[in-house]
């Protein structure tokens, strides 16, 4: 027998006893519909039902019936991706809209469960604290922004602050989200303590953060049944970069519950996330400055972060908007909002709990007049917000006026690389001459370029187009996603699809990661065509 001390195995367990309830279960057409694409609605899947289990146990009997007669499964959350990761190629769709409660019995004698109704749906979560200070313990199947509400009725706060406040929170793990504030606070895999998950058997691992460690490039899971499953480590660097959420995290040593946390649902199925909380920050002053050419931006965004890191000011987040992307915004927001001057945008959010809000204040204008803005504008959080978001409502509302979709990249770069990156960016967008808009995450050195096709020719331009800019990323130091996931996407190279993840790891990257899902799922059932295609699971 194996012994406990060895810091690379894991014993895996039975689900959790559950009161019986009767599995939902539809193969209705108009039901499936829901469930065959996603946000991007670039891709469209087909399934034979929608299966909606409400506790881990009807989760373990789905895997271990579909593995049984080697049906797929594919993992669905709230359906907020743009990669394709929840769309089914067939088979089952294990849908985690009903996977909203806790069950009491499990939960630790100290601390507070509290149950939430919003928009109808009621939902529970546990709020406790010890040693390493509060956390909460919840369903895969709460909204962001339910959870958002609950912990901070409580003065408590979760840091990632995904953008999508639909997205559900084991969807934000499976695909290691993040959002504008990551600048500070970091990724979602910062704040996981605890992850219980299902494995394609139907077995159960329980795992919790600083308990197990990669040995010799391996991890060791002990089945229920006895079988032991050696699990081997692709041996691909990842990108030094500071956001990236292509393919598995692979580190020397690594912990394990960081394998699962964005592998995009490859490897199990979440049924319980223990989650890290802060106390909530006491008020965020939100500036919006505005800029006569985006060199100006580009370079108040550089010394921005560079004060913020040397703890000079308190920034929370910097977001950049290039010209083009000012243009859509305002429409929504004309002048005196968005000066018709203004040629680029960065906006950024600061804490002021810490200090006086007007020595905060008077820091943060001196920096902005020193870097020739034309404007500062701070306001009120919800207000900036909106007009923040202006921009992809503005974007997706351009697309559909002409029947076509954006064609977006995700790509952050090591800091050194950035201005080569940035100028490579409108050096392909202006040579295909298809409008496009740059803003992101620049205090991370992550932007999404988008093209935005008028018609089917330009899509097919556009699609081109974008190879080019991966590459380039890649050819950076850079990673072909820094905070969407790879889901199911492809690239196209001398007009052949080839997959995504290919571009940074080549085939033997994708062979090894084959291999370490085979190793979990041998019967390759779970969310086929995530991050390795069906083709290469075939080679193992």
């Amino acid at each position: 027998m194996y012994s406990h001390t060895l810091p690379n195995i894991i014993f895996a367990e039975k689900p959790r006893e559950s009161i019986d309830i009767t599995l939902e279960r539809s193969n209705n057409v108009n039901i499936i519909n829901n469930y065959i694409t996603d946000e991007s609605r670039v891709i469209e899947g087909y399934a034979e039902e929608v299966v909606f289990p409400r506790n881990e146990k009807q989760i373990s009997e789905i895997l271990k019936e579909a593995n049984s007669r080697r049906i797929c499964v594919t993992i669905s959350g709230g359906g907020t991706g743009i990669t394709g990761s929840r769309v089914p190629l067939g088979g089952i769709v294990l849908s985690t809209d009903k996977m909203t409660q806790l069950d009491r019995k499990y939960l630790p004698s100290s601390g507070e469960l509290i149950e939430y109704i919003d928009s109808g749906r009621k939902y529970s979560i546990f709020i406790g604290k010890d040693e390493e200070g509060f956390y909460a313990i919840t369903p895969p199947g709460i909204p962001i922004g339910s959870f958002k509400r609950i912990v901070e009725g409580k003065g408590l706060c979760y840091p990632p602050d995904p953008t999508e406040t639909t997205a559900f929170l084991g969807g934000t793990v499976a695909t290691n989200a993040s959002g504008s504030r990551t600048f500070y606070y970091g990724p979602t895999r910062d704040y996981v303590r605890r992850l219980r998950v299902v494995l394609p058997n139907g077995d159960v691992l329980d795992i919790r953060r600083g308990r197990v460690f990669a040995r010799e490039n391996k991890f060791i899971i002990v089945l229920t049944d006895g079988r032991r499953i050696e699990v081997e480590l692709p041996s691909y660097k990842m990108p030094n970069v500071e956001k990236n959420a292509a393919g598995y995290y692979i580190n020397p040593n690594m912990d394990l519950i960081d394998l699962f946390i964005g592998s995009e649902g490859t490897l199990g199925v979440i049924s319980e996330i223990e989650i890290k909380l802060i106390k909530k920050p006491k008020d965020i002053l939100p500036v919006f400055a505005h800029f006569s050419c985006e060199e100006d931006a580009v370079s108040f965004a550089k010394k921005l972060r560079e004060v913020a890191r040397k703890g000079e000011l308190p920034v929370l987040s910097i977001e950049f908007f290039d010209k083009y992307s000012v243009d859509f915004m305002r429409k929504k927001y004309p002048p005196p909002t968005i000066p018709s001057e203004s040629n680029g945008i960065i906006f950024f959010e600061e804490e002021t709990g810490s200090e006086e809000e007007s020595v905060i204040i008077e820091r943060t204008i001196d920096l902005v007049e020193k870097y020739n803005a034309i404007k500062s504008m701070i306001m009120d959080l919800e207000r900036a917000k909106e007009i923040r978001h202006a921009l992809p409502e503005e974007v997706n509302k351009f697309v559909r006026s002409h029947g076509t979709h954006k064609v977006a990249t995700d790509i952050c770069t090591p800091e050194e690389t950035f201005d080569e990156m940035m100028r490579y960016y409108h050096e392909v967008g202006d040579e295909v001459e298809i409008p496009y808009v740059i803003f992101g995450h620049i205090g991370n050195f992550h932007l999404h370029f988008n093209f935005l096709p008028r018609n089917r020719e330009e899509l097919k331009i556009a699609v081109s187009a974008c190879t080019k800019l991966l590459e380039k990323a890649v050819k950076l130091g850079g990673t072909i996603s820094g905070e969407h996931g790879v889901g199911k996407k492809y690239y196209l190279k001398d007009g052949e699809r080839r997959p995504y993840i290919e571009l940074m790891y080549g085939e033997r990257g994708l062979i090894e990661m084959a291999k370490l899902k085979h190793a979990f799922d041998p019967n390759h059932i779970l969310n086929v065509g995530n991050i390795i295609p069906e083709e290469y699971l075939e080679k193992v």
